[in-house]
Formats: structure tokens, C-alpha cells, sequence
């Protein structure tokens, strides 16, 4: 398994405040080594949204092709989120 699979399957496990969702997916990213630490930037991704799911995304630095996909969900009271899934596109 390469560090970026490791990441994205660690990063589909996520559970945070909602807040939070991507300085916890860039926080994954630096400590599987995927990027250097400030060199990220998860951006919020409304072509990714559907029924209550919101959608993340970044370019991963090395291939500009392939960009980590993030889908969280938040809790019914909004304070935690839940990724549901994360791939890359």
C-alpha cells in the first residue's frame, strides 16, 4: 500500500466537528507524507454535493492530473461530520 492509499483509506474512517474537515483531511495528508506540511490546500467542491453530502477537493502535488475527492456528511445537530467517501479523480 503507498502512503496517498493509506491516507485516503485513513481519511474515510474520518470523524470530526464540521469545521474541521479539511485542516483534518490536509493534517492526514502531511502525516502519511503525501505533501509537505502547508503545501496543501483542501478547497470546499459544490460540483460534488448531492443530498446532503458536501464535497472537498485538492490536487495532489506531483501529478496535477489526479485531484483526492472528499465526501463528508454532517450529523444532524451539525457539529460532527462523517466522511462517507474519498477517492481520487
Amino acid at each position: 500500500m503507498t502512503n496517498l492509499e493509506g491516507a485516503i483509506e485513513r481519511i474515510k474512517r474520518l470523524e470530526c466537528p464540521t469545521g474541521d474537515v479539511q485542516y483534518r483531511v490536509a493534517g492526514i495528508l502531511e502525516d502519511y507524507a503525501v505533501v509537505n506540511k502547508g503545501q496543501v490546500a483542501i478547497n470546499r467542491d459544490k460540483q460534488f454535493d448531492s443530498a446532503g453530502i458536501e464535497g472537498y477537493s485538492t490536487i495532489i502535488p506531483g501529478d496535477s492530473s489526479q485531484s483526492l475527492v472528499v465526501l463528508a456528511k454532517s450529523g444532524s445537530e451539525d457539529y460532527v461530520a462523517k466522511v462517507v467517501d474519498a477517492y481520487l479523480n
